[in-house]
């Protein structure tokens, strides 16, 4: 399914996001903000990710800005028996700053809610990630704690900030 609003378009990924994704992973500053995977990755290893995509808890989106792939957003755990999922997302150095990320949260939310019919959202960050806790926190996800030690990066142990949106909540935001 393909979710848009005036400036953004997620898609379905495609073999020829493969070496945009690889740019993306093998990014410092990304693998440094994030966890969920270990870097660097091959054009022939982002390549085979991508023809394995299927996954029924798992929605994947290339993300394009004035036409060109920028990030990747993804939608996984869902989990329909108790409604609920994760969100995460990714953009590329140059894609930042410029309200993207919040266009496609926003829409990721959207169709969470009223398609998928989710009761609850989720999103983890490692806590020294300012810019992504602002973002979820802009949008109305409450922190909901901190996992304590939970991710290890560069010799050491990093809190993860847990949030959550509620789909009455969203709907009390007015968006």
């Amino acid at each position: 399914m393909i979710l848009k609003d005036d400036k953004v378009l997620l898609r379905a990924i495609e073999e020829e996001d493969a070496q945009i994704l690889m740019d993306l992973i093998n990014d410092p500053e990304v693998e440094n903000a994030v966890y969920g995977w270990s870097y660097p990755v091959s054009l022939s290893a982002q390549k085979k990710w991508i023809a394995n995509l299927n996954n029924d808890s798992t929605v994947r989106y290339a993300i394009e800005f004035e036409k060109r792939m920028v990030g990747v957003a993804i939608i996984s755990s869902i989990d329909m028996k108790n409604r609920t999922a994760n969100m995460n997302i990714k953009l590329l150095k140059s894609a930042r700053g410029k309200g993207i990320a919040t266009r496609v949260v926003n829409l990721l939310i959207q169709y969470c809610f009223e398609e998928l019919n989710l009761h609850c959202l989720t999103a983890n960050v490692i806590e020294r990630n300012r810019g992504s806790r602002k973002l979820w926190e802009k949008l109305g996800f409450l922190q909901d704690g901190v996992l304590r030690d939970r991710i290890y990066k560069n010799g050491k142990y990093h809190n993860v900030i847990a949030y959550s949106l509620l789909k009455e909540e969203c709907y009390e935001r007015n968006w």
